[in-house]
């Protein structure tokens, strides 16, 4: 009898990885379809349309592709709070799990430009569309580049943009939030821009860490309440709140995730 289980375990393991080898090529043969030809028809129906109606077709595709994305790769998204909805400008603060985050937050938070790496302009069509939403690009090790990327994202904010900052400054390898980095949350404090903290959970076992291989079917995204930096006395003690909020986001969507409840 007990033989005979773990035959019928081993079936069950082999069908899994099979299946999950098979969701990895559909990533990859998918998202060339997707970003590439698809994402360049809507570019060129977006230059064709004229400047207004051209980028809110655009933008429209964009968000429709975030939660796409996960309905092809047949993963379940678990939506914890509402998504903000203030005429004001504010900055998304998350954490950061996997290459999957982007169109976590494009598709739930909606297509808002990024400060990021400048890594990221070496992905083509990712890179522009990055550039369509405005997403400022910082080169760490250029001290120049990085105090004019600065500058012009608060030349942005002042215009009405938001932005998304992944404040860990990497992708965790295990999903816990890592410790932000000193002063990841300075541009917030200086501005006296709001911040929306985003947490997720599940990404990361969904497609890990340096990896391509598709091997979850749930992750979650949780919205928090929206934080004000004028109450606090230092950005140290800003990023140090949003942290910790963060942090409690990722443990509740966990639970929520593993016992597949309904309500957050």
């Amino acid at each position: 009898m007990e033989n005979k289980d773990k035959i019928g375990q081993s079936s069950e393991n082999i069908f899994v990885k099979f299946f999950n080898i098979l969701r990895s090529v559909w990533l990859i043969v998918g998202a060339f379809l997707y970003i590439f030809v698809y994402g360049a028809i809507v570019l060129l129906v977006g230059l064709i349309l004229g400047k207004e109606r051209g980028k809110r077709f655009v933008l429209k595709q964009v968000e429709i592709f975030g939660r796409l994305a996960f309905k092809l790769l047949g993963v379940k998204v678990y939506v914890c709070g509402k998504k903000l909805d203030v005429n004001t400008n504010y900055i998304v603060v998350s954490n950061h799990q996997s290459i999957l985050d982007i169109p976590l937050i494009i598709g739930y938070v909606g297509p808002t430009p990024f400060i990021a790496k400048k890594e990221l302009e070496k992905f083509p069509m990712v890179n522009v569309y990055l550039k369509y939403l405005g997403s400022e690009l910082i080169d760490r090790g250029n001290v120049r580049q990085t105090a004019t990327a600065i500058r012009e994202v608060m030349r942005k904010l002042k215009e009405g943009y938001h932005f998304v900052i992944f404040p860990e400054g990497t992708r965790s390898p295990d999903g816990e939030v890592l410790p932000f980095k000193p002063r990841s949350l300075e541009i917030a404090f200086k501005a006296k821009v709001p911040i929306l903290p985003v947490a997720i959970w599940g990404n990361h076992l969904v497609i890990p860490k340096h990896k391509l291989i598709v091997r979850g079917n749930k992750t979650g995204i949780m919205f928090g309440e929206l934080v004000h930096p004028e109450n606090f006395q230092s950005e140290e003690e800003l990023r140090q709140y949003v942290e910790s909020v963060i942090r409690q986001g990722t443990k509740r969507l966990k639970e929520v995730i593993e016992n597949e409840e309904s309500v957050c």
